[in-house]
């Protein structure tokens, strides 16, 4: 079983390129990928609020507990051996904040990248301001 399970969105191009980039780094499978929208998440993790989940990236730890964004991204640093420097960066006053700012608005502006994964109307969600952890 996975330390970690990582919640991304599917259906968002920088997204799954992230999973990927993590999945190449997870020599040791500490991590377990799965797109938010497996008919599975639901039942899986019933603390993972959906509508928050399509917003920023979502972490659930071995204890069931979930964070989300830039806090997502350093649990995911805790579980790779060679991405801990980030985890700490990630974490350290000021640098958190700043990485959160910076991590919403990538969220809230990812869909506006690739317009071609939008036609069906799927990215109205990411219209507006959401939160940012």
């Amino acid at each position: 079983m996975a330390e970690l399970t990582v919640l991304y969105d599917g259906k968002c191009a920088l997204c799954r390129a992230s999973a990927e980039r993590v999945r190449r780094h997870d020599r040791e499978h500490r991590i377990e990928l799965l797109d938010l929208h497996h008919p599975s998440v639901a039942s899986r993790f019933p603390q993972v609020n959906p509508e928050k989940a399509l917003r920023l990236m979502q972490a659930v730890d071995a204890a069931g507990r979930v964070s989300s964004g830039v806090d997502a991204w350093a649990e995911v640093g805790r579980a790779l051996p060679g991405w801990r420097a980030a985890a700490w960066l990630l974490d350290a006053p000021g640098i958190h904040a700043l990485a959160g700012w910076a991590y919403g608005w990538v969220a809230r502006n990812r869909y506006r990248w690739n317009r071609q994964a939008c036609a069906d109307g799927s990215c109205s969600v990411h219209g507006h301001p959401s939160e940012d952890r």
